[in-house]
């Protein structure tokens, strides 16, 4: 960022020297050049023209200046008179402009008469600014005596075009037509002009075109300040020189935009630093500007100077700094990406490329009209070209034949690659990495992939239901097992005829806790049996979850109180409405309080929430688990998984999975959150609508 400024700031101090220093060097060039023959302005031309037509009306009386051709229409009096009166008074300001002006000097020799005004006698031609002895003839034709100053040509139709425009403001139709300025005869005129000219704001003066030495030096001072900021933009590098304004803006104009832009703005303002600066130089903008008494015209003089090169020397800059990037991005790569060219080129090869990758599932009406479009218009640009146009037709069909080959490879390489990922599939080999791009075979690909996938998903889920086939004949022959042995084992000690009253009383009671046990087992077999099924009788009621818990809660406390829990209920409303078997969701809840109160920490609480959440109620029965929970949350509420493995509790290991299932046939939900030590159960079931 201080790099940054640092170069702007340094940037405008130094085009505000360079400026600076080239208007301080005006005056000396101002006092040191002079003035040629080409100096004259267009106004002293146009003057001595009229003046020739005035001095030849006074003193040839037989000279008729303004005639009238009346062949095509008519012209009144009154507009005769008119015109006359206007052209002669106009004639008459600029005559009386040069009589008045000091630095103009004149001779009229017609027959024997003779006028002399403000010309020395013994005139140095050497120290003229312009001196010229012009003839007309008894044919009116326009001859110059003196061939060592440039000849201007006057009274000539440019000389006149102020007249005719003047006769036009008065005549209708076409006056230029029939207005005839008539040129003079056998009369010779003799002009000086110094070079030391008297310093006035009289016509001569204030018409003086520019002389060639301010030009010269406007272009010199130039040239070594573009120079000087050439060097200057070499300097800092183009990563800083991009980030400042105008320079950031400059280089992200598109090339052609660039070119136009640059070319307009050097073609305006080069020229016109050089029209301005010798206008100023020559005095001819501080006459104006004293002529209309602006304030301050020298400050103002200067102050456009000062304008106009520090645009002119910014604008110099801004094209050394583009074309420093356009050599750091390299030309062709910046053309590629920094050009509308290159844009134009870019998306020409994205539409090819579009029109050339289709798919042969899709319709191909819209690919063969682009491919037809595209030639077709080929086509008739070539024909433009006429016979140069056969040539043309030859490239290309060079460029096409080569541009058919490259897509026709590349449909092979990926009809190959697609034909290879079938051959894989057929063998058995599902490992095959899947061609992202196979072109006009992707639905085909897409299809093989779809095969791949979905095979792999139903092998994964055969080898599942397999695994969990066995798993469950495993776990269900164990927990068969065990309580069948355990009757056997105490039917054989029952049988022993030394068995006292008291012995034989905790046998019994023992066997009847593994009768139990097997037929709680057996029952639990039975409902998620039929729940998986879909066997089963549901009987839906409107009912009120809130107190619906509360009584469920009630009537298992005991099994918390054992384990010293401390049951918290929140919810958000006492009526919370759903739509339920109480049966099965009875069964539910007794579940889940008894798992919590197998797995719960002793001395602990349990915390319930119930609370409406779109079309659900969510209850999450959350609690700190007395051991370390290393299960997979989705695997626990699978048949015969128990959190604790070791199988020292009590239990089918069918509470959870009984959970789920009967959540789900009630189009509920059920889950399994871990969080450290922190077990979470939640329950989704239907509002009632």
């Amino acid at each position: 960022m201080k790099h940054k400024y640092s170069f702007i700031t340094s940037f405008f101090i130094l085009i505000t020297v360079c400026t600076m220093t080239i208007l301080g060097l005006f005056k000396n060039v101002q006092e040191n050049a002079t003035y040629d023959e080409y100096a004259l302005g267009d106004q002293t031309i146009e003057a001595i023209s009229y003046l020739m037509l005035e001095k030849t009306d006074e003193l040839d009386p037989d000279y008729e200046m303004i005639t009238f051709d009346e062949t095509d229409a008519p012209i009144s009096d009154e507009q005769k008179a008119s015109v006359n009166s206007s052209l002669r008074s106009m004639f008459s300001q600029y005559t009386i402009q040069l009589d008045n002006d000091e630095n103009f000097g004149y001779k009229v020799h017609f027959n024997d008469q003779t006028i002399t005004h403000n010309i020395p006698n013994n005139i140095d031609k050497t120290k003229a600014l312009y001196y010229n002895e012009i003839h007309f003839d008894n044919e009116s034709i326009q001859a110059s005596q003196n061939s060592s100053y440039y000849c201007y040509d006057f009274l000539s139709v440019d000389d006149l075009y102020h007249v005719y425009e003047q006769a036009n403001f008065i005549l209708s139709g076409n006056a230029r037509n029939q207005v005839l300025i008539n040129l003079p005869k056998n009369i010779s005129f003799t002009f000086y002009i110094p070079k030391d000219l008297e310093a006035n704001k009289k016509i001569i003066v204030n018409s003086l075109n520019i002389p060639d030495a301010f030009i010269q030096f406007i272009i010199f001072a130039i040239i070594i300040v573009a120079i000087i900021i050439l060097a200057f933009i070499l300097i800092f590098p183009i990563e800083i020189e991009t980030k400042t304004q105008p320079f950031y803006s400059a280089v992200r104009m598109k090339f052609e935009i660039a070119c136009i832009f640059y070319t307009c703005a050097l073609t305006i303002f080069l020229p016109g630093c050089l029209y301005l600066s010798g206008k100023i130089m020559n005095g001819s903008i501080l006459r104006w500007l004293e002529q209309y008494k602006i304030f301050k015209p020298q400050f103002i003089c200067y102050l456009l100077n000062f304008i106009a090169y520090i645009i002119t020397f910014t604008t110099i800059a801004c094209i050394f700094v583009y074309v420093k990037n356009i050599i750091k991005t390299k030309p062709l790569h910046f053309l590629k990406t920094n050009s509308l060219s290159g844009m134009f080129i870019s998306y020409i090869k994205l539409v090819l490329n579009e029109a050339a990758t289709f798919d042969l599932a899709n319709s191909l009406n819209k690919k063969i009209l682009i491919f037809v479009g595209v030639n077709m218009i080929a086509c008739i640009i070539l024909c433009l070209f006429g016979p140069f146009g056969i040539l043309l037709a030859i490239g290309y069909g060079i460029l096409c034949f080569v541009y058919l080959k490259k897509q026709l490879e590349k449909v092979q390489e990926n009809y190959l690659l697609t034909l290879e990922h079938a051959m894989s599939l057929a063998k058995g080999d599902f490992e095959i990495t899947q061609n992202q791009d196979a072109g006009i075979f992707n639905s085909l690909e897409y299809e093989l992939s779809s095969i791949q996938v979905g095979f792999e998903t139903s092998l994964k889920e055969k080898i599942k239901s397999q695994n969990l086939k066995t798993e469950l004949i495993t776990n269900v022959s164990h927990d068969l097992k065990t309580p069948l042995t355990g009757i056997k084992n105490y039917l054989e000690l029952l049988n022993n005829p030394d068995l006292d009253s008291k012995t034989r009383n905790e046998y019994l009671t023992t066997l009847t806790s593994y009768t139990d046990r097997l037929n709680n087992l057996i029952q639990d077999l039975f409902e998620i049996s039929k729940a998986n099924s879909g066997n089963i009788d549901l009987e839906p009621q409107k009912i009120n979850l809130i107190e619906f818990m509360e009584q469920v809660h009630a009537e298992n406390m005991s099994l918390l109180e054992e384990k010293s829990l401390i049951l918290v209920f929140e919810h958000d409303d006492k009526d919370i409405c759903c739509k339920f078997d109480p049966d099965k969701t009875v069964r539910i809840f007794e579940n889940l309080i008894s798992n919590i109160s197998k797995y719960a920490l002793e001395n602990t609480r349990v915390f319930v929430t119930c609370k409406k959440e779109k079309n659900y109620a969510t209850i999450t029965y959350k609690n700190i688990s007395k051991t370390f929970l290393d299960f997979d949350p989705e695997q626990i509420t699978e048949r015969f998984v128990r959190g604790d493995a070791s199988r020292h509790e009590s239990g089918s290991g069918l509470g959870l999975a009984i959970i789920k299932s009967f959540a789900e046939i009630q189009d509920g939900q059920f889950k399994i959150e871990i969080d450290g030590d922190v077990f979470k159960a939640i329950l989704k079931l239907p509002l009632f609508k």
